[in-house]
């Protein structure tokens, strides 16, 4: 009932943070009607670790089904089903994305530094305490050429080494 009323009001920010839902499915459902109020801006699910395929692919159904989000804090998730939102939803439109503390790793895909570059609105993003590497610190530092907009770019706490 929560999410029928925040697609029928002025709500612009929604925040699910460490909430041992009973129904974590049925939630995520529920996330995927709110997703289309016009006014809804900003999702923040932090600390709610998606466990299962079925849920994670339901969630990027969920998110990909917006249009007007602009801001997503996808935080401390911790598990291997993080990996795919980078996957599976479309971030071309955000303006801000937290990824912090989800344990992200490319194994050399490029989906981060295709983000960045694909993503000319993006100003804002966290990718704090992952599991990113120096070669991924390479490609990021390449990709930022193509996107001239991004003035935060948060890397702390990876596996990273200055040069």
């Amino acid at each position: 009932q929560i999410c029928h009323h925040i697609r029928h009001k002025n709500i612009r920010k929604v925040c699910f943070n460490n909430i041992g839902f009973t129904s974590r499915r049925g939630v995520i459902s529920e996330l995927g009607n709110a997703l289309k109020s016009p006014k809804l801006k900003c999702l923040d699910w932090s600390e709610n670790p998606i466990e299962s395929t079925e849920e994670m692919t339901l969630f990027t159904r969920a998110l990909s089904q917006s249009d007007t989000v602009e801001q997503l804090i996808f935080a401390g998730n911790v598990n291997e089903n993080a990996q795919a939102l980078l996957l599976g939803v479309d971030f071309s439109t955000y303006k801000v994305l937290n990824l912090r503390g989800n344990n992200l790793q490319t194994n050399g895909r490029t989906d981060i530094p295709d983000l960045i570059a694909a993503n000319t609105s993006l100003r804002l993003l966290s990718l704090h305490s992952n599991k990113l590497n120096d070669d991924d610190a390479v490609l990021i530092a390449q990709s930022l050429g193509a996107n001239t907009h991004l003035t935060n770019l948060n890397v702390r706490g990876n596996n990273m080494q200055e040069r």
